[in-house]
């Protein structure tokens, strides 16, 4: 287990790609499941409801799988779904984790984790499209800033079909 959270760290860190992963559904379904439970914990921490919540990862992790599934047909890498999937998915469950430690330390710190002078909100931005961009660079075979802004595609895509699936977001 530690040898595949250093693997990740060191994807989420640009030292490795989805390449070096096993092509494993097993560990497609680990990182997915660690990925909903540490984003249903920040939902929690929200005060997000459980049907929303719910909701909400389902399009999540939906709309993520459609456009990497799109991303990798499209540049005919489809060979690659497997690894790709759990590295962007992997690195998303790093992301949450860190986020939920920077956020808690800055509630014990006492700032809110709304507050849109909070400089951690853009600080976590830019390691996600870093991090995530990095993971679709080694899969497309492509430049980093243009799998950055795939990578910020999908996630206004995310934002966008959450604001219209749940009223109010």
């Amino acid at each position: 287990m530690m040898q595949l959270l250093q693997l990740m760290f060191e994807i989420a860190i640009l030292r490795r790609g989805p390449q070096d992963l096993p092509a494993s559904n097993l560990l497609a379904w680990l990182v997915t499941l660690a990925y909903v439970v540490g984003s249903a914990v920040q939902s929690v921490l929200r005060g997000w409801d459980a049907p929303t919540t719910m909701v909400l990862l389902i399009l999540d992790v939906g709309v993520q799988t459609l456009w990497l599934w799109g991303l990798l047909m499209f540049f005919a890498k489809r060979a690659r779904f497997l690894q790709t999937y759990s590295a962007f998915m992997g690195v998303n469950a790093l992301l949450v984790v860190l986020d939920l430690v920077v956020t808690g330390v800055q509630g014990l710190l006492g700032q809110q984790m709304t507050d849109a002078s909070n400089p951690w909100h853009l600080v976590s931005l830019c390691l996600m499209l870093l991090s995530l961009g990095g993971v679709l660079q080694h899969a497309l075979e492509k430049s980093l800033f243009m799998c950055m802004a795939l990578t910020f595609s999908i996630m206004l895509t995310v934002a966008y079909v959450a604001q219209i699936s749940v009223p109010g977001m």
